[in-house]
């Protein structure tokens, strides 16, 4: 790997992580695909597997003061879970073009209905139905090709929560989510020879918290609404871009 690819991964890195700690998503969906182009995409989601769970972990201990406005998900977590042990099982037995494919389509769902009802609150009488629904698809995706952040986002912001909450619970789903995935991943020996380049980019993202943390803190409520909305928008179109260039 020459040191233009290599800096361009880290740039990748930077931003995704940047990202990440404003919104509660961005990481792994800016971050995949571009290392896939240099690493392929199994690579990239074994290295970047380590370094998505410390700064989850890190985001979920900094915004904790939330926690009360995040009962009632712990269905969606545990069943997450369970869908990313699943999801990491599947990684070279189902193509990987057609797992894209999918969450494509999902996130591109859910984006028209955004726009065309930006108001729309998911019922109370709905949500213990739909979060085991929910939970499962964002944990296979997680799983299977490293990225839940359309599903986990679109899920939570159905729910209107506060800001803070809403990173707090996302990043919460991601961590437990993303840990089933390293066991997964470890098991299968995926991690071996990949735990250094791993270690330096945790350093990197951690660095990213305190930073997105106070980036947050100045952005309104329609305006953090509206970036969320963009950031599912542009990883559904990053994907799509990917399978057509694969």
């Amino acid at each position: 790997m020459t040191a233009t690819e290599i800096a361009v991964i880290v740039a990748a890195v930077l931003a995704g992580s940047l990202v990440k700690s404003v919104t509660g998503m961005g990481f792994p969906i800016i971050a995949v695909p571009i290392m896939s182009l240099y690493t392929g995409p199994a690579t990239a989601i074994a290295v970047i597997a380590i370094p998505n769970a410390a700064q989850n972990l890190g985001i979920v201990w900094r915004h904790r003061g939330a926690r009360a406005e995040t009962k009632g998900l712990a269905v969606f977590y545990g069943v997450g879970v369970l869908g990313a042990v699943g999801g990491a099982l599947t990684l070279g037995v189902v193509p990987e073009d057609l797992t894209s494919a999918v969450l494509v389509i999902a996130i591109a769902a859910w984006v028209f209905q955004a726009l065309r009802r930006p108001d729309l609150v998911v019922p109370p009488e709905r949500r213990s139905f739909v979060n085991p629904i929910a939970g499962a698809l964002a944990g296979i995706f997680q799983g299977a090709a490293g990225i839940s952040g359309p599903i986990v986002a679109a899920w939570h912001h159905g729910l209107r929560l506060s800001r803070e909450a809403f990173v707090l619970s996302i990043a919460t789903a991601f961590l437990l989510t993303g840990t089933a995935q390293i066991a997964v991943l470890g098991a299968r020996g995926e991690l071996t020879g990949r735990l250094g380049v791993s270690a330096m980019l945790t350093v990197i993202v951690l660095g990213t918290i305190p930073i997105g943390a106070r980036l947050r803190e100045r952005l309104s409520g329609p305006a953090f609404e509206g970036l969320v909305l963009a950031m599912v928008a542009a990883s559904g179109l990053g994907i799509l871009v990917d399978i057509l260039a694969g």
